[in-house]
């Protein structure tokens, strides 16, 4: 007798999630987040004058919903100048100005450096194709533009598309492909190529900013902002439609509780909103279930140097010799002039079959096999790590592999009769925090709509509400 109402119930509260909840917050909201904290993968620690990154890092160009997400609730992004297709190779770091660069700066045998050309200049045509499929067409809407983007050399693998160049070449390109937190092979073409697109997207770099003070300020703030419309530690164990309400079952401190809301919005990982979500169709279940995700730990590093260091004007470095993929320098958008501060913070991370054996081992077994690494890149950090955190995540990063349709979740999106929503960074080939936000967006729309509707049914119109309140006087006479 006491249940609760709500107009919308939010799970999950990761970046779509939170821009749900936040662009519903004029009706009566509620957001169910498992963990101890809203921001999902964007997770980060302050330390000082910088901060630890621990996952998501690298935010859209403005206009984006990110963005404006971000812009609503007063955070700031700083652009990253230094070198993001760095590479250590051979027992040397090489940061070349451009990436065309590479063929020649590296030191390769002749057929190595024909390979490497070769590959860039397919892949660099091929992302000009992506950017292409990647303008919007009049009158399409944001959720048909990302399906067809989505379809994009999505019919054969990443691997397939570069076929099988010589040892080193065909490790560095796994190394670099494995940011989708998946194998070449496992990944669509698609899916590799927008991982480049990203990066060799010239001036108008679509990834090049971090967040000031780090990620996990988006989740901090908009737990501050939305206050009790947040349940920490909450764990939803099944939506279930019945009639025009949906009744939403999860367990906090150990109790088992029971709600209601006009609207629902699902932003969990697909898998697991396949489990809670009962009697959805088939195919959809399917999807969902079919939604492929890779795990990825990394680790945060904090230094303690007091003079400048070899690394303080690179910001991302390939490591195809090393037990992790990449390297970030989260100090780097800092150095833009003036004194240098003392310290500094670096992050690694491995993904695809390297980072699932990884995963079997414990914190602090992982943390000695990647500072064993850093050490060999650069000597110099043996004396200065003052802080290290290991953080495993799964389920990580979300992929596409070549064939997989999507199409049951973008019939279900069409639908107008029902009020459980799906959004989050699997909408899209490879997932990443703008697909989820944008995702939100678009649930979030279609509950109001959802919400207007019943609204409007439930008034009585105008002229029949005038007809009544005059004959309610002259009965009154």
């Amino acid at each position: 007798m006491n249940e609760r109402k709500y107009d919308v119930v939010v799970i999950g509260g990761g970046p779509a999630g939170m821009t749900a909840a936040w662009e519903l917050r004029d009706r009566s909201v509620l957001l169910l987040e498992h963990s101890h904290r809203l921001g999902g993968r964007l997770y980060s620690l302050t330390r000082g004058d910088y901060w630890m990154n621990l996952g998501g890092h690298l935010f859209p160009a403005p206009g984006s919903h990110m963005r404006n997400l971000m812009a609503s609730i007063g955070l700031d992004v700083i652009r990253i100048p230094g070198n993001k297709f760095a590479i250590w190779f051979a027992g040397k770091v090489y940061s070349p100005k451009s990436v065309s660069a590479l063929p020649l700066t590296l030191p390769l045998t002749l057929r190595e450096r024909f390979s490497l050309a070769r590959i860039g200049l397919a892949i660099l045509k091929a992302v000009r194709g992506w950017q292409k499929a990647m303008q919007p067409v009049y009158g399409e809407s944001t959720q048909s533009r990302r399906a067809r983007v989505a379809c994009y050399l999505s019919d054969i693998s990443f691997r397939d598309f570069i076929k099988h160049p010589p040892a080193r070449i065909d490790a560095l390109f796994r190394s670099a492909g494995r940011r989708a937190a998946a194998e070449l092979e496992d990944q669509s073409a698609g899916v590799g190529v927008s991982l480049f697109g990203a990066v060799w997207a010239g001036k108008g770099d679509a990834m090049a900013a971090n967040m000031m003070g780090g990620s996990g300020r988006l989740g901090e703030v908009m737990t501050e902002l939305l206050g009790h419309r947040v349940e920490l530690r909450a764990k939803a164990l099944s939506v279930v439609q019945q009639g025009d309400a949906v009744r939403v079952t999860y367990e906090r401190d150990g109790r088992t509780q029971t709600i209601t809301a006009s609207q629902v919005i699902v932003a969990i990982p697909a898998f697991m909103a396949a489990e809670i979500v009962k009697d959805i169709p088939k195919p959809l279940e399917a999807t969902l279930r079919n939604v492929q995700y890779g795990p990825f730990p990394t680790m945060g590093v904090i230094t303690d140097e007091t003079e400048p260091m070899p690394w303080d004007d690179i910001y991302a470095i390939t490591t195809p010799d090393a037990c992790f993929d990449m390297m970030f320098n989260h100090a780097n958008p800092l150095r833009t002039g003036g004194q240098r501060k003392p310290g500094g913070s670096l992050m690694v991370y491995a993904g695809g079959k390297p980072a699932a054996e990884l995963m079997r081992l414990s914190e602090d077994e992982i943390r000695d096999r990647y500072l064993a690494d850093m050490f060999k890149i650069y000597p110099q950090l043996r004396s200065i790590i003052k802080e290290t955190k290991v953080q495993k995540w799964s389920p990580g990063n979300t992929y596409r592999p070549a064939g997989f349709n999507f199409d049951a979740m973008l019939e279900y999106c069409e639908r107008a009769d029902t009020n459980i929503h799906f959004a989050g960074d699997y909408f899209a080939e490879i997932g990443n925090m703008e697909i989820a936000a944008g995702s939100a967006h678009e649930a979030a729309r279609r509950a109001r709509v959802r919400l207007s509707a019943i609204d409007k049914s439930r008034q009585i119109p105008s002229d029949r509400a005038e007809t009544s309140n005059v004959q309610n006087v002259a009965s009154a006479k």
